[in-house]
């Protein structure tokens, strides 16, 4: 497991989880801008009691919350405030496929257009993919790397932080403490 760590721990592999990520936002969110009825309509079908209104503006919202997190992940902008909003996408969706999976309910569960794939629409495939249940542990792996991640990135942000920290008060000491040779001045090491 220690080896495991180390190695998913090396910057190019969490840049490729990162990249990963993105890439499989923007596809959702493609696939649900392209079909935006059919988007709503797999809202719908989650059944969560909630005034329509509500639903149509996560239809209409969410495609375009997905694509731009996708992209800021995909180009390595605003990563911390990218990999946050990942997380917090994943995680409802782990939470609204884990409801409707809970219920029984056999909807698809609205993720990615297949037929891009190369996969028919009513093929054995198709439905495993898009059912609640494996929806569900799909949402639980991707929140969980969207979490490590954004959890590497708050721990090697906080070492420069200190290491920046360390070197501006290092500098400032540097400056402040008077040379005890004979000129004055500022004392260097």
């Amino acid at each position: 497991m220690k080896d495991f760590v180390q190695w998913a721990s090396q910057p190019r592999v969490r840049h490729g989880l990162q990249i990963a990520l993105g890439l499989l936002l923007v596809w959702a969110a493609v696939s649900k801008i392209a079909n935006p009825t059919k988007f709503l309509g797999d809202v719908l079908a989650y059944q969560v009691p909630l005034p329509r209104v509500i639903s149509r503006f996560v239809a209409a919202v969410l495609p375009w919350v997905e694509l731009l997190c996708g992209l800021l992940l995909m180009a390595g902008s605003w990563l911390e405030a990218a990999l946050g909003l990942a997380s917090g996408l994943f995680g409802t969706f782990f939470f609204a496929t884990g409801q409707a999976w809970f219920r029984g309910l056999k909807i698809s569960c609205g993720c990615f257009d297949l037929k891009l794939l190369g996969f028919s629409a009513d093929s054995t495939v198709v439905h495993f993919l898009e059912s609640p249940g494996f929806a569900f542990f799909r949402n639980l792996f991707l929140v969980s790397i969207a979490l490590w991640l954004q959890g590497r990135l708050a721990t090697g942000a906080a070492r420069n932080l200190d290491a920046e920290s360390k070197s501006f008060t290092n500098k400032a000491l540097d400056t402040a403490v008077p040379s005890t040779k004979k000129g004055g001045g500022a004392r260097r090491r």
